[in-house]
């Protein structure tokens, strides 16, 4: 039996491009899915875990969530909770609704997942209780897997879900690897904690290579074809190239250091200061007045 995890999707999420069809982006984690189980799946004892934020919003469409379902409709398959799909209040969610259909790892919820001996944590509402049913967790196991949504090394934030330095030893020392979305830039920390990066990059700052993993071979390179040249399904790039038909092209223009805009500032002080004098004179204000009101 072979257990795939799939990081984050965030479908139907909107993306803003230069020129193009930004519909091509918004499918490309459809089509990506489609062909990691194709190739994965290989025997019907193989099974699916979806690592978090599978859809962007807590009520995303209905065309998104049927199209989802019907993908994954012939395997094995378990979806944890993610900070982007489950509600911050006690609404239900399209988690609610997915119960019916596959296994979900709730919110603040701790399951034994694909018939392993392995586990699952739902995002938690705070880091207090994600921390608590992390080391609740390892105290009781050795040698296996959880699956997390989480960053490394996170920030002061109780209401993030973060693997701290000290719960990467205390899983380093019971031999358990931490498979976590959530972040979306690929890492390893500690030969423990393995980010897998989201499906795709979302914009030009997530740039790279991404993964999903799988208990035969570890991490599997995703063949997104996102890039910064032409060659890529899908440019995300510095530089003005122009519209390339349907291509969806997200041109950003390249960081803004504070030299240029000390020096911008300056120069639209000096064009405000023009305009006021060109106006003051046209109204009939002389020299002295204009020097005394600047």
């Amino acid at each position: 039996m072979k257990i795939i995890a799939i990081p984050d999707l965030h479908l139907d999420r909107s993306f803003n491009v230069t020129y193009g069809n930004q519909s091509i982006w918004q499918n490309k984690p459809f089509q990506l899915i489609e062909g990691i189980l194709a190739k994965e799946i290989t025997s019907p004892k193989d099974e699916v875990i979806f690592l978090g934020d599978v859809f962007n919003t807590t009520h995303p469409s209905f065309h998104s969530i049927f199209k989802f379902l019907s993908l994954i409709s012939p395997y094995n398959v378990t979806i944890m909770s993610g900070n982007h799909d489950v509600p911050k209040t006690r609404i239900q969610s399209v988690m609610d609704y997915l119960h019916d259909y596959v296994k979900i790892v709730d919110r603040n919820s701790v399951e034994e997942v694909c018939s392993n001996n392995m586990y699952a944590i739902g995002w938690c509402d705070t880091q207090s209780m994600f921390k608590a049913k992390l080391e609740a967790t390892l105290e009781h196991i050795n040698d296996t897997t959880i699956f997390l949504h989480a960053s490394y090394p996170g920030y002061d934030n109780e209401m993030d879900n973060c693997v701290t330095n000290e719960l990467i030893k205390l899983a380093k020392s019971k031999n358990v690897k931490l498979i976590s979305g959530h972040e979306h830039t690929h890492n390893v920390i500690k030969d423990t904690l393995y980010h897998l990066g989201a499906i795709m990059p979302m914009n030009i700052a997530e740039l790279g290579d991404k993964y999903y993993w799988t208990s035969k071979n570890i991490l599997n390179l995703i063949d997104h074809s996102i890039g910064e040249d032409l060659s890529n399904d899908i440019v995300l790039c510095r530089t003005d190239i122009g519209a390339q038909g349907d291509k969806p092209v997200t041109v950003r223009p390249k960081k803004v250091e504070a030299k240029d805009i000390e020096l911008e500032e300056k120069e639209l002080s000096i064009d405000i200061l023009e305009d006021f004098k060109e106006e003051a004179n046209k109204e009939g204000f002389d020299e002295d007045f204009i020097k005394g009101y600047l």
